[in-house]
Formats: C-alpha cells, structure tokens, sequence
C-alpha cells in the first residue's frame, strides 16, 4: 500500500500563501489545462502542530433528494477522503479554517498560493493562442471538415493525455527528475494533502502548465499542417482545463457555484464521485482527469492500459511503478506481460516460462 513516508517525496516547505482566488466563468476560461513537461501543481505539504481536527459525518455518494442534503452528502464524502489521506502521512496536521475546509499544506520547494499578474498574462497568453491557432486551421481549410475533425481529435487525445500523464507523474519519477520532476513530485505529495489544491486560485492552479503550451503550439505550427495543429493545441490546452477541474473536484460542491455543479453533473468537467475513486491507495486507477469519462474503458478488461504499460516498463528497465506497493495491482500487471530477469541478472528481461 502507499505510504505517505516515500523517500522520494520532498522534504516538506515550511511556508503558506495567500488565496486571491478568481471565480468567475471568464477567469476559468482564460485558465486552462496543457501538457507535456508541464510542471502540473498539486498540492503543498506544511507541517502544521498537533491541532485537533474536528470530523465530520460519514461519506454518502448517494444523492438524496434534496439539493441541500446532496451537497452535504458529497461535501461529507470529501471531508472524509481528506481525513483518509492524513492517516497516510501522520507527520502533519491542518486545522480548519472558517469555512470549514482544511487548510493548505504545500510540500514543494518554492511553492505558494499566491495569485500574480505573470500567472493571469501566461494563462491568458495560452488561451488566445490556442484559439489563433485553431482559427488559422479553419482560415486555411478549403472546407470545415478537416479542422473540426482535428479539433474532436484533439479532445479525445486531450482525456487521454491527462489520464496519461498523470498516471506517469504518480508512479515514477521524483522532484530531482529533468524536466518533469516538480510535477511528479507535485502529483504524488497530492495524495497526502489533497484538499490543498481547493485553495488554489484559477491562475495559480494552472500557470505552469499554461506555459508549457506556448512552445508546443508555435512547434505544431512549424511542424504539422494546420489541421494537425489545432488538434494538438486543442489536446495540450485541454491539460491546463483538465487541471482546473481537477481543482473542481476536491472542492466542496456547496462551496462551488451552481454553474461549475451543473458542468460536473452533465460529465462534461470531472465530476467528484469519479474522482474520489482514484484518492484511494495505492491510487492505482481513474486517472483522467478532464472528464473521467475514459477512466471505465481504461481501467477494465481487456484493455487495463496502465497495468499493461507498467508491465512494460518493467520489462524494459525493471523499474517498478509506485500502484505495485499492492501486491495485487503488481500480480495483475505481470499476468497481462509476464517477466523475469535472467539468470544472470543482468538487468535484462525474458518471457516467464
């Protein structure tokens, strides 16, 4: 099972920001969610003192039928992940705030939740290029087809690239790997201080990655006609929007306005049902994090795709994913690729007999 000790996870950074959250439909839209090496932030990680913390009911995922009681049935279900991710790491304890929620923890060197005009010009930068380079796609087409054909494209790989990622920033890597190593550190401190990305601003939540998307889509543009660009700047801008839901999703519904529930409940943003299934050790499955919607595909049989890309992994480089803390998760990956060092052991690995 996942232990909130990993060696690989950073020392915690005894430091909190201030919250300057914008929430209005517009900020979000100029917010959204890129790629690739993208340094996605999750939570921080502080060590508070030994303040009690007060619980809350037990989790229901059954919505009643008032709207009132279903917000507290979900806010209740949140409240109770949290407490859950505590257990995991004892080594520090938030108190409430005001508004009930836990407060902030950040675990990252340099981390903060401080909102800063930069953030706001680099997501606000990101989002009218992405929106220039699907435009061109469509400029450049003798007819509509081809580039609304990219753009669904770009959508569908956009989910898949979130889950993707994510399932690689979980299992391997550590704060000192090139390039991603803030974001595997990031993701992974996540699960012991989830609630942490609630307090997050729209700007700071996806800054970072908002930036990682300039230089993908001025290569796109180079390298791919304009078509193929849009479908990738729509599949590298949907990471800075994934992120943002995700940030949805371990917010209190009842403290989220009715038009960001009423996307969550149409499935079009990551509901938090399908979410709080991943924050379960050893955070194994349900890794997309735009919709979720490919997460049953994905997580099943036959196609059981993180399971089978572990194995593959480990037969490249013996490199063990962290889900293998469950000897379960570890038996099933092998039985879909069987592996076995050499008798020498050398490193390199055969079928098993």
């Amino acid at each position: 099972e996942f232990q909130g000790s990993d060696p690989r996870l950073p020392t915690p950074a005894h430091r909190r920001g201030q919250h300057t959250g914008i929430e209005s439909p517009t900020a979000m839209f100029c917010a959204a969610l890129p790629l690739a090496a993208a340094i996605v932030r999750g939570p921080p990680i502080l060590r508070y003192g030994s303040a009690a913390i007060d619980t809350r009911g037990a989790p229901s995922l059954i919505a009643p039928s008032s709207v009132a009681s279903a917000l507290e049935g979900t806010d209740s279900a949140l409240d109770s992940m949290d407490l859950a991710a505590l257990a995991l790491d004892g080594s520090f304890r938030p108190t409430r705030g005001p508004d009930g929620r836990l407060e902030p923890v950040l675990t990252l060197p340099g981390d903060s939740l401080e909102t800063t005009p930069p953030m706001g010009a680099v997501t606000v930068s990101s989002t009218a290029a992405t929106l220039g380079v699907v435009a061109l796609a469509f400029l450049r087409s003798g007819s509509p087809l081809p580039p609304l054909l990219g753009v669904a494209a770009g959508a569908l790989l956009g989910e898949l690239f979130s889950g993707a990622f994510h399932w690689a920033t979980d299992n391997y890597g550590r704060l000192e790997t090139p390039v991603v190593g803030f974001a595997c550190a990031a993701f992974q401190g996540h699960h012991l201080a989830p609630w942490t990305i609630s307090h997050r601003s729209v700007f700071n939540n996806v800054y970072k990655i908002a930036g990682a998307t300039l230089p993908l889509l001025g290569l796109g543009l180079a390298l791919l006609p304009p078509s193929g660009a849009a479908c990738v700047a729509v599949m590298f801008y949907l990471q800075l929007v994934a992120q943002e839901f995700h940030r949805w999703s371990h917010t209190p519904p009842s403290k989220l306005p009715e038009w960001k529930r009423r996307l969550q409940r149409a499935g079009v943003a990551l509901p938090v049902p399908e979410h709080i299934a991943h924050h379960k050790p050893p955070f194994d499955k349900h890794y997309c994090i735009l919709t979720g919607r490919l997460n049953r595909v994905l997580d099943s049989e036959p196609v059981l795709l993180w399971r089978r890309l572990e194995a593959l992994v480990y037969r490249v480089n013996g490199q063990e994913p962290l889900s293998w803390k469950s000897d379960k998760v570890r038996a099933l990956a092998l039985s879909l690729w069987p592996a076995r060092r050499d008798a020498a052991g050398q490193g390199k690995f055969r079928d098993s007999e």
